[in-house]
């Protein structure tokens, strides 16, 4: 067993191009402008509009605020190369950019539904049980529209969510896995307990070791201890805990409770009149990350209240646009609304509320728009 992290990348960035296929379809990404020459409305010389181009033209993004400001966005830029791949697909009209960027978002949209549909119903969850947390510039942006084609309905928007990543990786646990093979089995005869934790002893000093050059003297340290362990002649190995008690010197008959429990837990039964085969022997050095709390929270003041119509399921809204510390602790605001950040955009969309926690995330939550919904 290699300890692994299971990323599944699903998502579409706001770089993603739109392009149209040979067969005449609207197609989103894989390909993307990235940051240089960007979107259209970058106006740094590119020419395929993006899902930025999309969210500008909506009005989900304002394109003197962008980035606080300090980046103007050419909107006149992102609705001609709208318009004019939208032509390719058989829109006109002075309305040919909305619909076309319209079209593009439910199709990038519905593509991260379908994969989060396939990828939950595979492990028998349900989305509804779940919360949605988007994070990066155009994860809070696009949050609603995921969440609806999922149907996921809550989301949980970090503070500062454009730097989450890199907050995240400053501040995260320093971790390191240490292993050795040692094929023993746990019967009556006590040794092969002394040869299990001899080997968690050898492991303890390579990590103290590796600590050391990670220069870790005074800081928080966790050390677990584990061994892979099965029934003899089977396939089911399982991974199990071994409390530092009986690190000191447990029998075999101990530790092989161990895994008879995990079993009993895991499978339903238990075989406690055979003995236990150990394979893998390993121990996980964790060394703790910076206090969280350094993080800011969404911002304290606000400015006035403004109006932006926004375009959401082919609808224009008027829709109230905030500054992000128009929230205070448990304050609360109705979509449709926009919450503007200086690294990102949140979209509360109609039939949705957004409220500030106290650790300074935003939370949204959508009433059901049916009865039927709400029994699926």
């Amino acid at each position: 067993i290699v300890p692994a992290v299971n990323v599944w990348a699903i998502g579409a960035g706001g770089g993603s191009i739109l392009w149209v296929d040979p067969q005449g379809l609207l197609k989103v990404g894989p390909q993307s402008a990235g940051a240089d020459p960007g979107p259209v409305a970058y106006g740094r010389g590119g020419t395929e509009p993006t899902v930025t181009d999309c969210y500008l033209v909506l009005g989900f993004i304002d394109p003197d605020r962008f980035l606080g400001g300090r980046m103007p966005l050419q909107k006149a830029a992102a609705r001609k190369a709208l318009a004019a791949l939208g032509a390719r697909i058989g829109f006109m009209g002075d309305d040919a950019a909305e619909r076309t960027a319209a079209a593009a978002l439910r199709i990038a949209t519905a593509k991260m539904a379908s994969e989060i549909g396939k990828g939950m119903a595979s492990r028998g969850l349900d989305p509804a049980t779940f919360t949605l947390v988007p994070y990066g510039g155009a994860g809070p942006t696009h949050a609603a529209l995921l969440a609806e084609a999922a149907r996921i309905g809550s989301i949980l928007i970090p503070p500062a969510p454009g730097t989450f990543c890199a907050f995240g990786t400053a501040t995260g646990a320093l971790r390191r896995d240490f292993a050795r093979s040692r094929r023993v089995s746990l019967g009556s005869d006590d040794g092969a307990a002394t040869t299990l934790l001899a080997t968690l002893s050898a492991l303890e000093e390579d990590a103290r070791a590796w600590l050391a050059e990670e220069a870790a003297t005074g800081k928080a340290v966790r050390l677990e201890r584990f061994a892979d362990m099965q029934y003899p002649r089977t396939a089911t190995e399982l991974t199990v805990a071994i409390p530092e008690p009986l690190t000191k010197g447990a029998s075999a008959a101990a530790l092989a409770e161990l895994f008879h429990v995990e079993h009993t837990h895991r499978y339903g039964f238990r075989d406690a009149q055979s003995p236990v085969d150990v394979t893998t022997v390993r121990l996980v050095a964790t060394l703790n990350g910076s206090p969280a709390g350094h993080h800011r929270a969404i911002e304290a003041s606000a400015g006035e209240a403004r109006k932006r119509t926004l375009i959401w399921e082919g609808r224009s809204h008027e829709a109230d646009v905030h500054g992000a510390g128009v929230l205070a602790d448990g304050g609360a605001i109705k979509g449709p609304a926009v919450l503007e950040m200086e690294d990102s955009t949140v979209i509360v969309p109609p039939g949705w509320t957004a409220r500030k926690d106290k650790a300074g995330a935003l939370a949204m939550e959508r009433k059901a728009h049916s009865l039927q919904e709400v029994a699926a």
